[in-house]
């Protein structure tokens, strides 16, 4: 115990004297004293400070990297799975994947090799992948359901309950009677429609880094309403922030309204089927919206995870 005190005292004599030490005078007649650094403000503190910043760059780049791979790798999965439904020329789901994979930046090489893997999979070799869904609530009792590509239905449904239940949802009961289920197709849409010497009606420039890059040709929200409506689709929703359009229709209408759409911007386009919830709840705290977002997040990175839907609405 003495041993101790001494060894607290001893600390405590140190801090306090050593903010008076001064580095020694340039006139002293010892070069390797005269070159000591000054004690509590040193360069040594300097090279640390730095260490330290450049640190936090490699950390966050790192983090940046890992989700980006994730992202990569849950692509992968996506496709081997669609690919066991056959060639993309007869696989209008495995066509979307891709083409969703290529705008995401998703090497080449990797698309390749997760079509190879699905098609081999037919055959019983490689990795198989089950799709299933998994429902329950989330926190503020919001209807989520999950949808995972997994190889162990024992450690994918262990591992969402426990984020489920960590973060004050459950993962019991069916809330699949909250949701409708839709295909969603994207069109470029056109948002330039103005008279070129008239300024006053020109639109405000688009942040060129938040659209979204697709092929073909753009249409104007009329042209894609009167062509989808034509065709069967049920509801669109223009977003000209990110210059598209998103057509919604049923599962069974997806590949005559795809086509048409197609026929008319002149370029393929790609689908997804999602869950539309018949009823939201509005979270408006601030509070609310972070433990959801949280939770959100949380299920996401569980790595049999694909797609996330959900009947919450966050309050501004």
């Amino acid at each position: 115990m003495l041993a101790f005190k001494t060894s607290v005292w001893l600390r405590s004599f140190w801090r306090q004297n050593a903010r008076r030490v001064v580095a020694p005078s340039s006139s002293s007649s010892s070069s390797s004293s005269s070159s000591l650094p000054p004690i509590g403000w040193s360069g040594q503190q300097r090279r640390l400070a730095g260490h330290s910043k450049w640190a936090n760059i490699q950390h966050r780049k790192k983090a940046q990297d890992n989700k980006r791979n994730k992202y990569f790798n849950k692509m992968s999965k996506a496709i081997m799975a669609a690919a066991k439904e056959g060639e993309e020329s007869v696989n209008p789901r495995l066509r979307s994947l891709i083409l969703e994979a290529k705008r995401s930046g998703v090497p080449k090489d990797n698309i390749q090799k997760a079509v190879d893997k699905g098609l081999n999979a037919v055959n019983g070799q490689g990795d198989q992948f089950e799709e299933v869904v998994y429902e329950g609530y989330g926190p503020g009792g919001i209807a989520v359901m999950v949808e995972t590509l997994t190889d162990n239905r024992n450690r994918t449904p262990a591992e969402l309950r426990h984020i489920f239940d960590k973060n004050g949802g459950n993962m019991s009961g069916s809330v699949s009677w909250i949701f409708t289920r839709k295909a969603r197709i994207e069109v470029p849409l056109l948002t330039t429609e103005y008279d070129g010497d008239d300024n006053a009606n020109k639109p405000e420039a688009k942040d060129e880094d938040d659209s979204v890059e697709m092929e073909g040709k753009a249409l104007s929200e009329d042209e894609i309403m009167e062509i989808s409506l034509s065709l069967g689709a049920e509801d669109i929703e223009a977003h000209e922030d990110i210059r598209i359009a998103e057509v919604f229709c049923a599962p069974a209408d997806v590949k005559e309204v795809q086509n048409g759409l197609e026929e008319a911007v002149g370029a393929s386009l790609g689908f997804q089927f999602v869950a539309i919830p018949n009823s939201k709840i509005l979270l408006a705290s601030e509070d609310e919206i972070e433990q959801f977002t949280r939770f959100l997040e949380a299920v996401d990175d569980q790595d049999d995870v694909q797609t996330i839907h959900h009947n919450a609405e966050l309050g501004e």
